[in-house]
């Protein structure tokens, strides 16, 4: 009998990680390529995506049955049919479906259930599902919103630090970031800051919240401040649901699955308002998201 399997696709900012899994989703092989985000470069975008999934094919004797493609950045360009034409195309013509990374997300951290997913990495997002209804709160970007995350989490950290070296008080924030910058002040390590890349900038927030974890006040108040900031676009979505409300939450990316102490404040403040809210740290394994799908809209395509 012909192998039957499906191919679920993790395109981030850094790489691009595609796995096939047979129809009771059990995991057959997987392949990775380079970055998948394509509102920053489409073209290479587009190239690492299909390169990682026509890896599988060439690898699996079977039959591909369809294509889940979770991109970094579709939400910004739009055009999703587009999109997963074009990569249908390069992919021996088989059904695919193009959607956001976050949905994508989604479907994994919920397994099919209805729900909330709250992303928290680099930058943050709440996405919400409800008998096929999805809401979305924050992901405006590290400018507009980005609450909680690790990007939002450094920058309120440098911020406090400013504060202080104005005031002339000490603030133990001042010695970490001009040991981050590898400078002796934090006009030079201000320089730097705008130099360095969002992501680059975003990794500092782990020594904010291991300082934090010492029991530094202004460390501390950082984490809870960007905790319930992340809380309150929670509560944001689960208001617009309707009744009866899905209480399920997962919490997936490094932030919430690193930090304890912004979990803590995070589930404190949303429980406040929803106190019977049901916690859970997703395996992360996004592509895995391909299993739960229910949508038919995917579809052949024979150009672009």
């Amino acid at each position: 009998m012909t192998l039957k399997y499906q191919i679920g696709v993790d395109a981030g900012g850094t790489h691009t990680t595609a796995i096939a899994y047979d129809l009771n989703g059990e995991e057959i092989e997987r392949s990775q390529a380079g970055p998948g985000q394509v509102n920053t470069n489409y073209t290479s975008a587009i190239s690492n995506i299909t390169e990682a999934i026509n890896k599988l094919i060439d690898q699996i004797d079977g039959d591909c049955q369809r294509i889940l493609c979770g991109m970094a950045g579709l939400s910004v360009i739009g055009h999703a049919p587009e999109v997963a034409a074009e990569i249908s195309a390069k992919a021996e013509n088989l059904p695919t479906r193009a959607i956001t990374d976050s949905l994508l997300a989604l479907y994994n951290g919920l397994e099919g259930e209805d729900g909330g997913l709250v992303i928290a990495g680099t930058g943050s997002v709440f996405n919400g599902l409800q008998k096929g209804r999805i809401i979305t709160t924050g992901g405006y970007g590290s400018i507009l919103g980005d609450e909680g995350s690790g990007y939002a989490i450094a920058l309120s950290a440098l911020k406090s630090a400013l504060l202080s070296w104005d005031k002339r008080e000490d603030n133990e924030l001042i010695s970490l970031f001009n040991q981050l910058f590898k400078v002796d002040n934090l006009t030079d390590a201000t320089a730097k800051f705008y130099k360095t890349s969002n992501a680059d900038f975003a990794s500092m927030a782990v020594e904010v919240a291991k300082l934090a974890d010492k029991g530094n006040n202004f460390a501390i108040a950082v984490i809870k401040e960007q905790a319930e900031l992340l809380a309150r676009d929670i509560i944001i979505g689960m208001d617009r649901y309707d009744e009866p409300k899905p209480m399920k939450i997962a919490l997936t990316g490094s932030v919430l699955a690193n930090n304890g102490m912004l979990r803590d404040f995070l589930e404190n403040k949303v429980h406040a308002k929803y106190p019977h809210a049901q916690f859970s740290i997703s395996n992360g394994e996004n592509a895995r998201g391909v299993v739960f799908d229910r949508s038919k809209d995917y579809r052949y395509f024979t150009s672009h």
